[in-house]
C-alpha cells in the first residue's frame, strides 16, 4: 500500500504558496565571486544553483 497521504494543513500551503522572485544576476554573480574568493563551499554552491535558476538551466 503505498497511498500519498497529505494533511489539510500541507495542501493548503500548497495551494496558497507564491514563489519567492529571484534576485537580480548582479547580485549573486557578485556573492559568488566573493564565496568562491573566501573558501565558503556552502554559499558557493549555493549561489551556484541559484544562479542556474535565474539563467534557466537544468540542474540534476
Amino acid at each position: 500500500m503505498n497511498t500519498l497521504v497529505r494533511r489539510p494543513t500541507e495542501n493548503i500551503a500548497l495551494r496558497t504558496m507564491t514563489p519567492r522572485p529571484l534576485p537580480p544576476v548582479e547580485l549573486v554573480t557578485d556573492l559568488l565571486i566573493a564565496a568562491r574568493a573566501t573558501d565558503d563551499r556552502y554559499g558557493a554552491r549555493h549561489f551556484s544553483n541559484l544562479l542556474d535558476r535565474i539563467l534557466g538551466k537544468d540542474a540534476l
